[in-house]
């Protein structure tokens, strides 16, 4: 009798742990949606760009996802990421502005021997999160330099997403900020090339035109001393 009692109780248990397993439901593992992109029409043509440094934010830094709460803290879920995050992000800015610039050249990490790059980007993602009641946010700056090091420019980007409220939404809607800010960096690169060939362009063309306006000054006559053959005497 008493081992018949302590093998109900220890069928009641394992019934209860998996009844409490199944309350919590499976993991699930996503990425980040890289969006349709074209692969440019050459590997070695287009604008010369690396992304020397791409930092995230200290919590993104771990492969479980975390779920912003209304109140603005965090929450840990039992889903993850398929991968480092750091990896899926630098491949898809890669990605997205490989095609937006129609590049080939878009390095990120550590060049390739040979490689000169036009422009260095250094970007840095502070936030990259969202809720089943909050929006995907993303906040992110970044300093654009030539490729001796002088500052060209600095933004600073403030995106935000709604979504469906599930998770794999959260993670979609997360994907499409970071494609955003894929646009506004190819934006921000295409205007500081167009602003450095008319710079260029005027530098080529103010020698001539200083030459030509010197042409162009009137020269006043030579002055040539009349002589009358008269002598003045002066006492």
């Amino acid at each position: 009798m008493k081992r018949m009692r302590l093998a109900r109780l220890a069928l009641v248990a394992v019934l209860a742990g998996l009844g409490g397993c199944a309350s919590l439901g499976p993991t699930h593992y996503y990425q980040l949606d890289g969006g349709n992109v074209r692969a440019p029409a050459s590997k070695d043509k287009g604008v010369a760009v690396w992304i020397e440094s791409l930092q995230l934010a200290d919590y993104l830094q771990r492969d479980v996802l975390l779920e912003r709460q209304p109140d603005g803290s965090l929450a840990t879920t039992r889903d993850h990421w398929a991968g480092p995050l750091n990896a899926n992000v630098r491949q898809l800015l890669q990605r997205q502005l490989a095609s937006r610039l129609n590049s080939g050249r878009v390095v990120v990490g550590e060049p390739p021997e040979g490689f000169e790059p036009q422009y260095r980007l250094e970007l840095n993602v502070t936030r990259l999160d969202a809720g089943d009641r909050a929006p995907a946010v993303l906040d992110a700056g970044w300093q654009l330099r030539d490729a001796q090091g002088k500052l060209l420019d600095t933004q600073v980007v403030h995106l935000q997403a709604r979504h469906d409220g599930d998770r794999a939404a959260q993670v979609r809607a997360q994907g499409d900020l970071l494609q955003q800010l894929a646009a506004r960096l190819a934006t921000d690169l295409t205007k500081v090339a167009q602003r450095g060939r008319r710079d260029n362009e005027t530098a080529r063309k103010e020698p001539k035109k200083l030459v030509e306006e010197a042409q162009a000054k009137p020269t006043l006559p030579a002055v040539v001393p009349i002589r009358t053959g008269a002598e003045v005497y002066r006492f």
